[in-house]
């Protein structure tokens, strides 16, 4: 239990931290601040969802509202990393991998782009995991397996109903959990982004495109909780 809280601030934490170095600077290391004012944060603000609710939602200097997304994703990476296990090769080989694909679900949010490297280094992982654990056969099964649910959002990529970090995406957790779970995550997403969208057309924001890895990044994380 205690191991459990320990790991979910860590991932509260990560989330956060990844979140402060890819907003509006890509890759960059640079001190937290308010994306409003500039005004870098104290140390008491830096400490993910406490600093959150103890100011409100809202920037101690400036009074403006804190992002929403900020929250959501921090208790995200909580809830991604809680069940970890630190001891156990598999364990960590998962760790970065979720790291990873955290770290695309920030891109998208942000910039609805996601570097080729970091898609890369997935697959690398996802390789090194099948190589370790698995067998050459067992890797060409889930290819067999996956091939029709492949085809299928390629078409909706090449019709633009999808993008295309969101078919690697589906890759990634389909070779490296199995097809069955990235189909749930896919149908989970799917139910979350259909759920929003009459708040956004009453907001008339419909004309937006909405960044769908964050969704299937948070549909990963709670079935992962409960199966």
């Amino acid at each position: 239990m205690v191991l459990n809280i320990i790991n979910f601030y860590f991932g509260a934490c990560l989330a956060s931290f990844i979140s402060v170095i890819v907003q509006k600077d890509g890759l960059r290391w640079r001190r937290s601040y308010c994306l409003s004012c500039k005004n870098p944060l104290t140390w008491s603000e830096l400490f993910p969802i406490f600093s959150f609710i103890f100011q409100k939602g809202t920037c101690r200097h400036c009074k403006k509202p804190i992002p929403h997304f900020l929250l959501f994703i921090e208790i995200v990476g909580g809830i991604t990393f809680l069940k970890t296990d630190w001891y156990s090769k598999s364990g960590l080989i998962e760790f970065f991998l979720c790291l990873l694909l955290l770290t695309m679900a920030i891109f998208d949010y942000y910039y609805q782009e996601i570097p080729f490297s970091i898609f890369l280094i997935s697959f690398l992982i996802v390789i090194i995991k099948d190589l370790l654990f698995e067998q050459i056969s067992t890797l060409i099964t889930s290819v067999f397996a996956t091939s029709v649910m492949i085809i299928a959002l390629g078409i909706l990529v090449l019709l633009k109903k999808l993008g295309l970090g969101d078919l690697f995406f589906y890759l990634i957790i389909s070779f490296y959990y199995s097809e069955y779970l990235a189909n749930l995550v896919f149908l989970f997403a799917s139910l979350a982004v259909l759920t929003l969208y009459p708040k956004l057309k009453a907001q008339k924001q419909t004309h937006l495109s909405l960044p769908f890895l964050p969704f299937l990044f948070f549909s990963l994380s709670i079935l992962k909780l409960l199966m």
